[in-house]
């Protein structure tokens, strides 16, 4: 009788605790905050500016090395099309972003695709939950590999905010986050009206650049294959799709050219859409970078992007 008692208080205790985590997960007091000023909800304005932008458009899809890296009004003006910039962050993973902007594309759309070395394709599932968080749509775009995961994954996110929101009403502080500031970079004004990141634009750069963590023991297999089945389904619905390597700081690029080399070779095996250029076209000197291997600077960005076009007008674009 002692230990079905001991149970059932223990049974009790679980469900109050989860209630309260639930609770607070559905009330939080920040969701109106975080609306407003997360850089995970800058992702309605950029689906916005996706689904309200006439085709044909060119949209660009890739992690921080694409929003940092380029500047798309000189690709709209070169090539006279309107231009969206949906990269955000390379740990959603290629297959939650090539979901993400497949049902918006249409007959005569390009779409230019330019993933770290980094890059996986199942991408980090706490960091699309955190998205879904703003912008419910985004759970289109997950896929778990089981219930057992989705029930884990979405369990973790209730603990995480619960601890998160009790220590932001203990600190009881809020930013106030601003473009012309020397010191915000990720938040959801960050951008300009295309999808650039441009909140870094008055920031120090560091010295010296970080380098990315590549392994050599990491393949890009499963990446590339998620955009190979991207290719193919575009190609039927009449979709342009390239791909450009991304940038790399010069420094970092003497460190991992083994490691990059061997991912160019991987490129090169197993890829069936067309791909621009080679690594050494982004490689460019640290002076350009503003706080990581693959973060351009303003002035980086206007290079790396005319060069970009420069290799799409050596195609019949």
């Amino acid at each position: 009788m002692k230990i079905k008692q001991f149970f059932f208080k223990a049974l009790l205790l679980s469900i109050l605790t989860w209630g309260t985590v639930e609770a607070i997960f559905y009330f939080d007091p920040y969701k109106k905050y975080d609306l407003e000023t997360s850089y995970n909800a800058v992702i309605i304005d950029k689906y916005k500016r996706l689904q309200e932008t006439p085709s044909p458009k060119i949209v660009l899809i890739a992690g921080s090395n694409f929003a940092y890296g380029i500047n798309s009004k000189l690709i709209a003006d070169s090539l006279q099309k309107p231009v969206v910039n949906m990269a955000i962050h390379y740990a959603y993973g290629t297959k939650f972003m090539l979901n993400q902007i497949s049902p918006e594309l249409h007959k005569g759309d390009t779409v230019i695709m330019g993933f770290e070395y980094i890059i996986e394709s199942k991408g980090n599932k706490s960091e699309q939950l955190l998205m879904a968080r703003c912008f419910p749509k985004a759970k289109e775009w997950m896929e778990f590999d089981d219930f057992f995961e989705e029930i884990r994954e979405n369990g973790q996110l209730r603990i995480n905010t619960f601890r998160t929101i009790l220590e932001r009403l203990y600190k009881n502080k809020e930013i106030n986050y601003q473009i012309s500031d020397t010191t915000s970079v990720f938040f959801r004004g960050a951008t300009n009206e295309y999808g650039d990141l441009i909140s870094h634009y008055n920031n120090p750069s560091k010295k010296p650049i970080p380098r990315a963590i590549l392994s050599d023991k990491v393949s890009l297999k499963g990446a590339i294959n998620d955009m190979n089945a991207f290719y193919e389904a575009m190609k039927s619905k009449e979709v342009k799709v390239y791909f450009v390597y991304p940038t790399y700081s010069e420094e970092n690029y003497v460190l991992d050219k083994k490691i990059i080399d061997k991912y160019q070779q991987e490129y090169e095996k197993y890829a069936r859409f067309p791909i621009l250029g080679k690594p050494t076209d982004f490689v460019f000197a640290d002076s350009l970078y503003q706080d990581m291997a693959y973060h351009l600077t303003q002035k980086g960005a206007e290079i790396r992007t005319k060069k970009i076009i420069q290799l799409l007008g050596r195609i019949s674009f």
